[in-house]
């Protein structure tokens, strides 16, 4: 039998806003075409974001009956997945 059994932790919130902050560079920059107001914007709404998903990871915890509520890096994904094909 062949059990094996392993941890991911989390990256920090600093290292979470590097991640997605330099897709969002990436994407949002002068050499793509963005204004100058977008480009600043782009790092708030990086910062916002992550802020926001911190928040809704520590306060909608799972229950017996919300079991569903786990909030992980692939639902921070999707929602600049959806900043991205904008």
């Amino acid at each position: 039998s062949k059990f094996m059994c392993f941890n991911m932790v989390l990256p920090s919130t600093v290292s979470v806003d590097n991640i997605f902050g330099s897709i969002m560079k990436s994407k949002f920059s002068s050499k793509a075409g963005a204004k100058p107001d977008v480009i600043d914007l782009s790092k708030k709404l990086t910062a916002a974001t992550v802020d926001v998903w911190d928040r809704v990871k520590s306060k909608l915890l799972p229950t017996p009956l919300r079991f569903h509520y786990v909030f992980n890096m692939r639902d921070l994904s999707r929602v600049f997945q959806g900043i991205m094909e904008c």
